[in-house]
């Protein structure tokens, strides 16, 4: 565990991390989870080498990685997709993790909520990426536990528009946190983020004083966050 500004980041299972704390803890939770995109195409097919008759074809985040790094020239084939690993996003979260999510925070917001088995909810928020280009994802969803109406937050994740250094593959802006705070969260609430990535999200609590606890099993992503997310505290301390 390790503690930096208003953040509590524990490098570890967030699974394992929700099952021991009470009902209720959180007041919002903020969370983007594995997609599952990395998960194997199945189809019906007729071959005689598998028992089952269905064929295994590449995944999504393969067939989308392999063309980038064939198409892509100059900067595109340094891209963050390109050159990590996605084997993270092999599979969905697994029942267990919503039923600890909503057992352990009041409400929550869920990026990739398109990709799960969640109730229905009239406030999903769309983050409009303002992508120029059609072969690349124009927006993302966020499912949401608010009664509220749909929401709509534009804003670059590309170029000059957005100067921060990707260190994850799924890098979400600061700025679409402190918009969700902003509009979701009240002063003083706690917050929960299961799956910290590039640690947007606490820096982004941190600079409008909101109390975190965050995880990330993959140590690697951990270390990674954590040095970003101190950078952006001390910037913060330098400045105050």
């Amino acid at each position: 565990m390790i503690t930096i500004g208003n953040a509590t980041l524990h490098n570890m299972d967030c699974i394992e991390y929700m099952r021991g704390l009470p009902d209720k803890i959180f007041d919002l939770a903020i969370v983007d989870p594995p997609y599952g995109i990395n998960a194997p195409n199945i189809s019906m097919g007729q071959n005689k080498n598998r028992a089952d008759g269905w064929v295994r074809g590449d995944s999504t985040a393969v067939k989308i990685k392999k063309g980038r790094l064939n198409s892509g020239g100059g900067k595109l084939k340094d891209r963050m997709l390109n050159t990590s690993s996605i084997g993270w996003d092999d599979a969905v979260p697994s029942p267990e993790y919503f039923d600890e999510l909503f057992r352990v925070s009041k409400n929550q917001i869920i990026f990739g909520g398109n990709y799960f088995d969640l109730p229905p909810t009239r406030c999903v928020v769309c983050w409009d990426k303002c992508q120029p280009w059609e072969n690349f994802s124009q927006w993302e969803m966020a499912w949401t536990s608010f009664d509220k109406p749909a929401a709509l937050f534009s804003y670059s994740n590309t170029g000059s528009a957005n100067s921060e250094t990707k260190i994850h593959p799924t890098q979400k802006p600061i700025k679409l946190y402190e918009w969700l705070l902003n509009k979701y969260a009240k002063p003083g609430q706690k917050i929960l983020d299961t799956h910290l990535g590039s640690g947007s999200n606490a820096i982004a609590c941190n600079d409008m004083g909101f109390e975190l606890s965050a995880c990330e099993i993959n140590k690697d992503y951990f270390d990674n966050a954590c040095s970003r997310i101190e950078r952006a505290t001390a910037q913060q301390r330098m400045f105050a």
